[in-house]
């Protein structure tokens, strides 16, 4: 049911689709009208059919320019109740003059008329012209949603190659960049190092290093849009056999009778029209049950098979057409051509909508899967980058600030040179690395304090909860960028002496907060509080003042796999 209810729905679509006649069902129609659906001119015979052929070829030009200007005005119009009503006119236009075009034009050339039977001639043509229109419809409508969403397909396709390929390009060229950083800050060290350390030299570096890290961050990570190759090579092409299928039941039985009616009509009496509906119908679905067999074959051999089983079928309805009418004479060679050719028509068109259908569903699963290649790419290029951006700016260029502070009131001696190169090496390598701590890599908070406890008194408060949860690499790492961020920022823009640092747990996260005698240079609202980005650099910490404090604090969700009941 729900099946029959998307082709009802497709077949509605297209019905007001502003281009339900193309010049390709115009020609079907033309070829259809002139070699089967023919008048009958005279007796029975070879002759009189091609007489028939003749009157409906002369007749047809009219007919045409009525499609003509039924498809020149749906495509025009925007609203659908009016496109509806244009193609239904156009219908039963060209279904109504027909025979008397027809007849008119039997009379002029041979002097023959075509005979009555008006309301039978006319409603047959109302059915055929109505089943061959729509077919045909579906077939270029859905060919060219195929078409469409093939390449778009293709496209997002290349598309997405060329973004992987493009990021890790990047990657390559991020990775090249830090490295050369990493070797100019080494030396840079070194140099300053080997000379006399002064408080204006360790500034000068620390600056060089605030630099490399801004360099860092300006580096690409994604593909810029537009900048993509839309090449879309090749495109393969099913064949023509590959594409012939079993065709919906009675479809091609019926179509074939609605176009041959009138002449059995005309020639045999109802009964005769009756006897070729059922015996059609059989035929019909004993193809499609054939054909239902073979659909596992591969595509060429499929199409041979079905191009066999119609020829059968036309032969089968052309010895029902001698029995039925045994005067018929040659005429009743058609269905061995007309069947298949019917039988072709409405297995493309069955072929396209299902494809069109197959595609779509293809589009976005491959699109998707792309998407998430490409995402999972863009990241392995960026977290190494900004792991590297906030080792700089934070550890790096807090050993300066720490080195810097102790220069500017000592002379500095051998002992906290070499324990500046050996901390600086440590850092230069895992930035040129660019790996993810781990909780037994770097140094943990207790290291950090008493870095920065040569320059000032640190007080360090550590939740029995909290220490839990500082062993998640990802946790611990951020605790330790923002409690390095905040010595910085004291010892730099306040020259504070002392700093207060507190860790606690906070139900399923880690809050960290530094606190330090200074003043912030404004407040943004009455309560004097600060949102992250103002001296910091974390999207969850908050710089605000509170007395004589500098408090700088932040909240870092815990892994679900390190969680536990606080």
């Amino acid at each position: 049911m729900r099946s029959a209810g998307r082709v009802g729905g497709a077949l509605g679509a297209t019905f007001v689709s502003g281009e339900y006649f193309t010049r390709w069902s115009l020609i079907l129609a033309l070829a259809v009208g002139v070699l089967l659906s023919v008048p009958s001119v005279g007796s029975p015979s070879f002759g009189g059919y091609l007489r028939g052929v003749t009157v409906a070829a002369l007749g047809s030009p009219l007919l045409i320019a009525i499609g003509l200007a039924a498809a020149w005005a749906e495509r025009r119009l925007t609203n659908r109740v009016a496109r509806a009503f244009v193609v239904a006119g156009a219908i039963v236009a060209i279904s109504g003059i027909r025979p008397f075009v027809n007849d008119a034009i039997s009379t002029l050339v041979f002097a023959t008329s075509t005979g009555g039977n008006w309301t039978t001639r006319i409603t047959t043509n109302l059915v055929t012209c109505v089943a061959l229109f729509t077919v045909c419809a579906v077939a270029i409508t859905y060919h060219r949603r195929l078409r469409a969403t093939t390449e778009r397909l293709q496209l997002a396709g290349v598309q997405m190659r060329a973004g992987i390929a493009e990021v890790r390009r990047l990657r390559d060229a991020a990775t090249a960049e830090r490295h050369r950083l990493v070797d100019d800050l080494r030396a840079s060290r070194d140099d300053m190092l080997a000379s006399t350390v002064t408080y204006e030299r360790v500034r000068d570096y620390s600056n060089r290093v605030r630099a490399a890290s801004h360099e860092l961050d300006s580096l690409p990570t994604a593909p810029a849009p537009g900048t993509l190759d839309d090449d879309l090579g090749e495109r393969r092409r099913l064949p023509v056999m590959g594409r012939l299928g079993a065709t919906p039941p009675l479809a091609v039985g019926l179509t074939y009778v609605a176009a041959t009616l009138p002449f059995g009509l005309a020639h045999g009496g109802p009964s005769v029209a009756a006897t070729a509906i059922v015996a059609c119908v059989a035929i019909d679905l004993v193809a499609v049950g054939l054909l239902r067999a073979a659909r596992r074959l591969r595509p060429r051999l499929r199409g041979i098979v079905f191009l066999a089983v119609w020829l059968a079928a036309g032969a089968a309805v052309m010895a029902l057409t001698f029995a039925l009418i045994p005067t018929v004479g040659s005429l009743g060679l058609v269905p061995l051509v007309g069947v298949p050719l019917v039988a072709a028509v409405i297995s493309l068109s069955v072929d396209a909508y299902r494809r069109a259908r197959i595609e779509e569903r293809r589009a976005t699963t491959v699109l998707l899967a792309s998407a998430r290649r490409l995402a999972a790419e863009v990241d392995t290029t960026a977290a190494p980058l900004q792991r590297a951006i906030d080792v700089l700016h934070g550890r790096l260029q807090g050993r300066c600030v720490i080195l810097a502070a102790h220069v500017d009131e000592n002379d500095p001696d051998p002992d906290t040179l070499q324990a500046f190169r050996t901390q600086t090496d440590d850092i230069l390598d895992e930035v040129r690395a660019g790996d993810a701590p781990t909780t037994d890599d770097g140094e943990d908070i207790d290291d950090l304090v008493r870095a920065w406890s040569v320059v000032m008194d640190v007080t360090l408060r550590v939740d029995d909860g909290a220490r839990d949860g500082l062993s998640a690499p990802a946790v611990v790492d951020a605790v330790h960028g923002l409690i390095n961020e905040g010595l910085v920022n004291a010892v730099k823009h306040s020259g504070a002496r002392w700093a207060d640092i507190k860790i606690d747990r906070n139900g399923e996260a880690i809050a960290a907060r530094v606190s330090s005698p200074g003043i912030l240079a404004a407040a943004t609202s009455s309560t004097g509080e600060r949102v992250a980005g103002i001296g910091t650099r974390g999207a969850r910490t908050v710089l605000r003042q509170v007395g004589d404090r500098v408090v700088l604090e932040g909240l870092f969700p815990l892994p679900s796999a390190t969680s536990a009941p606080s």
